[in-house]
């Protein structure tokens, strides 16, 4: 099928960054990033909720969550490894999916950057390494869901 004129980007992109402002100090914004009671407000897309969560806080230390969809009951289950922490200004790790048969989907690469602005934080949020541009895509929908929660999450409560 050919693209449209409208699309804004080639089909053979295979990473994304978007970029959000909350309305919290940058100490705040990271802990939502790395504190299993903040993250379940927002980790998993809308039409989703956490089940559980697992981390081992340390450059090299495993991480793993599972989430269910609201409408389905389907349990999703990603897992990756912290590959840098350096609070309050980045994050990086690995992403994957755990796969039914129990392997793992070819691991993205996330980097968090978190910038103060004022009172506010502007995190940059990258994901790279996708084995295809559709995969990519849905990556970034679901993310740009989840950062939508985060904004309200932060909106809705005083830190």
């Amino acid at each position: 099928m050919a693209a449209k004129a409208s699309d804004t980007r080639p089909a053979e992109v295979r990473d994304f960054t978007l970029v959000r402002r909350f309305a919290a100090h940058r100490e705040l914004v990271f802990a939502a990033f790395i504190e299993p009671e903040r993250m379940q407000h927002w980790w998993a897309p809308k039409g989703f909720s956490m089940l559980s969560c697992s981390l081992d806080l340390r450059e090299g230390g495993a991480w793993r969550m599972r989430i269910r969809s609201d409408e389905t009951g389907a349990v999703q289950t990603e897992v990756g490894v912290y590959r840098e922490i350096r609070p309050p200004e980045r994050l990086a790790f690995t992403h994957a999916w755990v796969r039914a048969n129990g392997t793992l989907t070819q691991p993205t690469l996330v980097t968090v950057r978190f910038t103060e602005r004022g009172d506010a934080t502007e995190v940059s949020f990258r994901q790279e390494d996708f084995a295809n541009a559709r995969t990519c895509q849905s990556h970034e929908t679901g993310w740009t869901s989840s950062l939508e929660l985060l904004t309200e999450y932060f909106d809705g409560r005083k830190p």
